[in-house]
């Protein structure tokens, strides 16, 4: 959950004078972000997720929290998913589902081969009028909280402002977020311990690993102690994430040397590359965190305006952000993250059908590396090559993209090639002085290449006796 304005770095980013740390755990293909969605109802869907394709489940916070509106801007919608991420007991699962109802899901999902992911909020507690004493928190009910705001208490730090362009990281990890969210003392053994049990209950009802939300507002010490602690009681098999809003104070390098963290900086630039106006040619070298688990996003539900008044960098135009994450999914680099409503749109699941194939591939020793061609040169038209096993294109203009020939000779691709969602095929064959050209698209009537406006297509190898049928 994020709130206010950053601002954004477009560095590369490098790893330096950080412990190396093994991670055991075997990083996701793709991510279902189910969100704010009853455990109950996520049951029906979550064996269709695995036959897509995704391997990992996300579901919102579980433990009780704001039932209420919480927005800040009074204009905008109600919005109680927020309230998801202002807790009232890390003691108590309610909200979502019941401590059965969440079993019942782990359960169906571990049946069908998908595993579950629980996002967790450590940072913070709710901003409500029962909680103004801060001695009312179930979990941490301190006496000495009445001038907690000013003086702060055993299990909270004192009220104050974040500066995010101050030059080092203070308010951050010790004030309100929001100025208005009481900041939890994870210098206390007992928020430690409070916290850590609530780990351990979704950990025993089968949760399987962990998104950290407002990672960046907690010391990496504190972060670094709770994923220790989830690597101990699992045996290093959780695969965790930490959301890490980059500013000018901070960075992913502070923490992604202890888990994945959310990509942001790639975020940005595919929002401008793929926003009206932008230039897809910028994304043949991408601007991104330099972690191939970085958690990559067309959009998460932080930056969409419908449903957060203070949303984050969002796209004017949503369906943007479809074909971004179409564009993500088609990436041998990081960990795809799909917004659950954008599921419905027809090629974001045949991207993940994509990426699992890829990935599949990749395990059998083929070669699968991304590869942006330069053999479309245009603003609005991108293909990529999986090495020898496959291709994406997207087209984000509005028009049809339509060329009678096209000249692969410089590129790993060759054979017959199937669409997923369309279910056509496409030759790629050597010819004159032994260059290579589509020669077949559909049918052998026509070659080249004809992608229709605001659309995305994945294209897998397949034996070259399917062009001929």
């Amino acid at each position: 959950m994020s709130f206010g304005k950053f601002s954004f770095v477009f560095l590369f980013l490098t790893i330096f004078n950080l412990p190396s740390k093994v991670f055991a755990a075997e990083q996701p293909v793709a991510i279902f972000h189910a969100f704010n969605q009853k455990y109950s109802e996520i049951d029906d869907f979550v064996c269709t997720l695995a036959n897509q394709g995704y391997s990992h489940i996300q579901i919102s916070p579980a433990q009780q929290s704001n039932p209420g509106n919480v927005n800040s801007n009074p204009s905008a919608p109600v919005n109680t998913w927020a309230g998801r991420y202002q807790p009232v007991s890390y003691s108590v699962i309610d909200g979502l589902g019941s401590e059965q109802d969440l079993k019942t899901l782990t359960n169906k999902a571990h049946s069908c081969k998908i595993k579950v992911i629980a996002d967790v909020v450590f940072n913070h507690m709710a901003s409500m009028d029962k909680y103004s004493s801060l001695t009312n928190f179930p979990d941490f009910p301190d006496p000495m909280a009445r001038d907690v705001r000013k003086n702060g208490s055993a299990y909270f730090h004192k009220q104050c402002d974040i500066n995010y362009n101050d030059g080092n990281r203070y308010t951050e990890v010790y004030c309100w977020l929001g100025g208005a969210l009481p900041d939890l003392n994870q210098d206390n053994p007992t928020v430690k311990k409070v916290q850590k049990a609530h780990l351990q209950k979704l950990l025993d009802l089968g949760i399987d690993s962990f998104r950290f939300d407002a990672a960046k507002h907690m010391s990496p010490a504190v972060v670094q102690d709770y994923i220790s602690f989830i690597n101990q009681s699992t045996n290093n098999q959780a695969w965790n994430y930490l959301e890490v809003i980059e500013d000018n104070d901070t960075s992913a390098t502070n923490y992604n040397f202890i888990a994945a963290v959310e990509d942001f900086v790639l975020y940005s630039s595919m929002k401008q590359a793929f926003t009206f106006g932008g230039d897809l040619r910028s994304l043949r070298v991408p601007v991104a965190v330099n972690d191939s688990r970085s958690v990559v996003f067309g959009r998460n539900h932080d930056q969409i305006k419908r449903l957060n008044g203070d949303a984050l960098d969002s796209y004017d135009d949503e369906t943007d952000s479809y074909l971004a994450t179409a564009y993500v999914l088609a990436r041998q680099e990081g960990t795809p993250l799909v917004f659950g409503p954008d599921n419905l749109v027809p090629y974001i699941p045949a991207g993940v059908k994509f990426r699992q194939i890829m990935h599949e591939r990749g395990n059998q020793g083929l070669n699968v590396k991304d590869n942006v061609l330069q053999a479309i040169d245009s603003p609005t038209v991108l293909m990529m090559e999986r090495g020898s096993e496959g291709f994406f294109v997207v087209n984000k203009g509005s028009g049809k993209f339509d060329v009678p020939m096209m000249d692969l000779t410089l590129t790993n691709l060759e054979g017959c090639y199937r669409e997923i969602r369309n279910n056509f095929t496409v030759a790629i064959e050597r010819r004159d002085r032994n260059k290579k050209f589509v020669t077949r698209w559909g049918t052998w009537n026509r070659g080249g290449m004809e992608v229709q406006g605001r659309d995305a297509l994945y294209f897998i190898r397949e034996p070259f006796d399917q062009c001929a049928k």
